[in-house]
């Protein structure tokens, strides 16, 4: 009887800790759920980072113009609330080549004291073949800072574009 008891009693130990750690999903998701003060538009400049074996592999044209311009790029970034997550999108920036294309990217939104995280991907369509990116970034008042991670060849060539912007 005794021995009953007790093994229920461990049972019942382990069904209540093991339903109080999977019934709370708010310690494992730290999604944001009022994303209003991220919508508007960011304007700042983008830097391109290649590593040294990719640049050296870029060419000039026969005018002299590069692919890749040196230095720190102007450029915007607008933001739309779409339920919980937020659509980063491209405005107004010319791409150095004809024929590419940067599709909006959904970005998961997370929050850590008075910052909040974006993280997400997208594709650059180049004509008909598409290249993914993901980005990470943070939101701390009215700053963007975000980092590009363009995937052309997983590994050898992942050039990255830093971001940093200011709510206009």
């Amino acid at each position: 009887m005794k021995r009953n008891i007790f093994f229920i009693g461990i049972l019942l130990v382990v069904i209540s800790t093991t339903s109080l750690l999977i019934s709370c999903n708010s310690c494992s998701d730290r999604r944001v759920h009022d994303v209003s003060s991220l919508p508007g538009l960011y304007e700042g400049e983008a830097t391109i980072i290649l590593p040294d074996h990719v640049k050296a592999m870029l060419k000039p044209d026969a005018n002299g113009n590069t692919l890749i311009p040196e230095g720190p790029i102007p450029c915007k970034i607008s933001t739309a609330d779409t339920s919980k997550n937020v659509t980063l999108n491209l405005v107004d920036f010319t791409m150095p080549v004809k024929g590419i294309t940067v599709n909006p990217a959904l970005s998961k939104v997370t929050e850590t004291d008075s910052t909040l995280n974006l993280e997400g991907g997208g594709k650059v369509s180049v004509g008909q073949q598409t290249i993914s990116y993901t980005h990470k970034g943070k939101v701390t008042e009215d700053q963007l800072n975000l980092d590009i991670t363009v995937t052309v060849i997983p590994m050898i060539v992942e050039p990255k574009i830093v971001f940093k912007g200011k709510k206009k």
